[in-house]
């Protein structure tokens, strides 16, 4: 074992520091001026080191273990799942109950298919077999099926090849309430339903809301999107464990070549803005230009003019193919998450298995220079354990904080070196990606006695307006209309949020600082007379939609036994991590869509998945991430030997 020296920050005082969760102390002395010094820090080996505990990253580290491969994932927050995790309050003691509130504090709308946007291929050797010196770009397109049942999903994919997929009871529905705020409550157009599904329920649903006219011009723009020849149907079916960042992806990829090859010069139009797509087939009315956008923005936080087309063409199929259907997991998105961390942590012969180290903050990349080029060795904690990876260091951090850790990673002496420069690049793609907004998060506990039978997911907004104008989206949930074991007896918890509207700037000027330097300490901002006047002047427009849903719910929420909690976009930025706590990605200046780096670095044995890059925002696309940086860390025979089991069972196509 090494004898490690860590430079921490000098605030701390001198004492015995405790890891929460191995229970081992450090010794640690304070040193005027300099600093404190953790002598004698712990030293371990493994194959992978995961860094966060999303839904990325969890499959990324999971699927490593599925490998073979001795896998750590380690996650700074006390509970896994990143943006997808549950937390509990307990019941108020007024109601005598044991059963407490289970919150889900992300997304629980799980689409039954999803389809993911464009990947390019620039590598030499590839394009050298493709078109001689021409730069080819290769369109790569999958389409997943329900969560429910095998498929194409990659979330489900990840979780049957690591043997997890049967420990989550599904619950499926067909759909839920849209709210149009540009109309009176009791006007007749001011509500309307979603019903997956081919029966004809929808279209009804539109010539109530806008017309015969409106209603015709949607069924004949489906039946040509989703024609065998139309842009919906055109894509291949290219699932993510044949992908990997590589050029081995030529033998993991070769027997989907002849449909990887059949989407031709449609995945120009896949891959560029919605909207050229509607113009194509000549969707011109209002209403329906209205739907797609509010479509486009629940799938990447974007209007229709910024969101690839491929993700919104196929959900089209997603939603409106005979017997399409949504899914929720029984117990919340946890027990999702937990089956993944169960994924990582089965004993596997000759490797024992992977661990999720929680409370564990990652306070540097262990960078070093080999043959002129960055290398990524494994990482520091902040309690001074040292994590080295034979394999490789695979991060879910989004970009942007990614960045911030490797720029502090880096020692006095190396500023013009290898490191500093491949450092460099990541800062570059960081700087040049930009952001869509942060959320404004409300929770409640509230009586359900007296209510009427209700949809599990809602969404409040005013179609007249901008989809992406602030706080004019707000996303509701009630998944104890589905699961009422997820609070006490006789109540619903309620999960609403302004999705990806909320400007940041209104909040950064509450930060220690005075703005967002990539570092998420416990306490960087204080919770002043100033920052609680402005949470509730915003959740102000939680209310109001929820109003629009349970007219009562503000009184409901003083009763016995409520409760209710608001979370802001820093409380979003502080548990989740995320960078001016922003919802993901949009396109870089001057582009309508986003092109997203590979889950390749500029570093040697780092490698990125998660949101950031390819294929992108969604469950889907973190878990698809996730299983290519896993896919390209081992050989492309232990990959295909994976890929031809689960075909045998029916779990690949």
């Amino acid at each position: 074992m090494k004898i490690t020296t860590l430079i921490t920050i000098a605030a701390l005082p001198s004492s015995i520091i405790v890891d929460a969760f191995c229970q081992r102390p450090i010794i640690v002395t304070k040193r005027a001026n300099v600093g404190v010094f953790a002598t004698a820090a712990k030293e371990e080996e493994w194959d992978v080191v995961v860094v966060g505990a999303g839904i990325g990253g969890l499959s990324a580290a999971a699927l490593s273990a599925r490998y073979g491969l001795k896998t750590i994932c380690v996650e700074a927050h006390d509970v896994p799942g990143g943006v997808a995790h549950s937390f509990e309050r307990k019941a108020p003691a007024s109601i005598k109950s044991d059963k407490p509130f289970v919150f889900d504090s992300g997304p629980s709308l799980l689409s039954g298919k999803y389809m993911y946007m464009h990947h390019l291929l620039r590598d030499d050797f590839v394009l050298a077999q493709l078109h001689t010196n021409t730069m080819f770009i290769s369109y790569l397109y999958y389409v997943s099926s329900g969560m429910s049942k095998k498929g194409t999903n990659p979330l489900r994919q990840v979780l049957d090849a690591v043997g997890t997929s049967s420990d989550i009871d599904w619950i499926t529905y067909d759909g839920w309430m849209v709210y149009d705020t540009a109309y009176p409550a009791d006007d007749e157009r001011a509500k309307f339903r979603l019903t997956t599904g081919n029966d004809g329920t929808w279209e009804k649903a539109i010539e109530k809301k806008a017309g015969i006219s409106a209603r015709e011009a949607f069924t004949k723009f489906r039946d040509e999107m989703m024609s065998p020849n139309g842009l919906s149907e055109s894509s291949a079916l290219i699932p993510p464990l044949a992908l990997r960042s590589d050029l081995k992806a030529v033998f993991t990829m070769a027997q989907y070549l002849l449909k990887f090859l059949s989407i031709g010069l449609k995945g120009q139009l896949l891959t560029g803005p919605f909207t050229k797509s509607m113009d194509l087939y000549g969707l011109t009315d209002k209403f329906n230009r209205q739907w797609f956008d509010y479509l486009a923005f629940a799938l990447s936080g974007l209007d229709a003019a910024h969101t690839q087309a491929a993700p919104v063409s196929y959900t089209m199929i997603d939603l409106h193919k005979e017997g399409a259907v949504l899914d929720y997991p029984k117990g919340g998105m946890d027990s999702l998450v937990q089956a993944l961390v169960r994924g990582l942590e089965l004993d596997r012969p000759g490797v024992g298995s992977g661990e999720l180290r929680l409370k564990s903050h990652v306070e540097k990349f262990n960078l070093e220079e080999e043959n002129s080029k960055a290398v990524c060795k494994g990482v520091t904690l902040e309690d001074g354990t040292v994590l080295n990876a034979r394999r490789g260091v695979i991060c879910n951090a989004p970009l942007w904080n990614m960045a911030r850790l490797l720029e502090d990673s880096i020692v006095n002496g190396e500023e013009e070196s290898a490191i500093a420069a491949a450092v460099k690049k990541v800062r570059s793609q960081a700087n040049e990606m930009e952001m869509t907004g942060s959320f404004m998060h409300i929770h409640l506990g509230v009586p359900a006695d007296g209510l009427p039978d209700l949809d599990c997911h809602h969404s409040v907004l005013n179609l007249e307006d901008d989809v992406t104008a602030e706080q004019n989206l707000v996303i509701v949930s009630i998944p104890t209309i589905f699961d009422p074991e997820l609070a006490p007896d006789g109540f619903h918890v309620i999960h609403a949020y302004t999705a990806a509207s909320e400007n940041f700037k209104d909040w950064e000027e509450k930060l220690d600082g005075g703005f967002d330097n990539g570092k998420t300490e416990e306490k960087d901002y204080q919770r002043t007379k100033t920052y609680k006047d402005l949470k509730e002047e915003k959740t102000e427009a939680l209310w109001l939609a929820l109003e629009r849903i349970i007219p009562d719910i503000r009184e409901r929420a003083k009763q016995k036994g409520s409760i209710v909690e608001v979370g802001t976009p820093l409380t979003h930025r502080r548990y989740n991590r995320r960078f001016r706590g922003t919802y993901g990605p949009a396109p870089s200046a001057g582009k309508d869509v986003w092109e997203l780096p590979s889950a390749k670095t500029p570093i040697e044995g780092l490698l990125a998945c998660g949101d950031t890059c390819f294929p992108g925002i969604g469950l889907p696309g973190v878990a698809a991430s996730g299983t290519i940086a896993a896919n390209t860390l081992v050989d492309s025979s232990v990959q295909l030997s994976l890929m031809d089991e689960m075909k045998k069972s029916g779990a690949l196509q």
